[in-house]
């Protein structure tokens, strides 16, 4: 397959990273991995996903910590574990309340790698089915010599073919891909016939 580099906010993957390693070592340490990960993910799909707005008031470097303080309050108290909340409350100190989607991802992935797990994003143009999905597992489980989680999703512009994302690598075998690099190739090879035929006929 070919592969290419998917660009990504170098900065913010490293924020994540940092209190995702925080997080998940208080977590292991207290037997509540599970159920940390569990609420940032209900804090990020469930919440961040519905009201954007709330996204960019965590952001937002014109409300004042205190007042982000007391919005954590009155939003967890009471709905959150003591953990979760406390560290909502480390990144509210640090201004980082606006990167919980990059640390929920950092988390997932560091747990993943912590178990012998890795996520695998497998986008293709049509929904796999069972068999299909059981082959690409089987497959990446001898590549990657780790336990693949498989996140399916479908893009009918891809024409055909598969790409898989793995952290932040992108393994592409679309079709797509595939005809853009035959049209670049055609590209490149009618050029390189001008250049040779102009030549040829100044030198003639």
């Amino acid at each position: 397959m070919a592969e290419t580099t998917r660009q990504f906010d170098v900065g913010a993957q490293r924020v994540g990273s940092l209190y995702a390693r925080a997080l998940l070592g208080a977590a292991n340490a207290a037997n509540q991995t599970d159920a940390v990960l569990g609420e940032l993910d209900a804090l990020v799909d469930d919440l961040l996903t519905r009201w954007p707005d709330l996204q960019q008031v965590f952001a937002s470097v014109m409300v004042s910590h205190d007042d982000k303080l007391a919005m954590l309050d009155r939003l967890f108290a009471g709905k959150l574990s003591p953990m979760t909340l406390n560290f909502l409350k480390v990144l509210a100190g640090h201004g980082r309340l606006g990167n919980l989607r990059e640390i929920r991802a950092a988390a997932h992935e560091l747990h993943n790698e912590q178990q012998g797990r890795v996520r695998v994003e497998v986008t293709t143009a049509v929904p796999l089915t069972g068999d299909a999905t059981a082959r690409i597992t089987e497959s990446l489980r001898s590549l990657l010599k780790r336990e693949p989680q498989l996140v399916s999703g479908v893009d009918p512009a891809m024409i055909g073919g598969l790409m898989l994302r793995v952290g932040d690598t992108v393994y592409d075998a679309s079709v797509s891909t595939q005809l853009a690099k035959l049209r670049e190739q055609v590209r490149r090879r009618s050029i390189q016939q001008i250049e040779t035929a102009r030549e040829k006929f100044l030198g003639a």
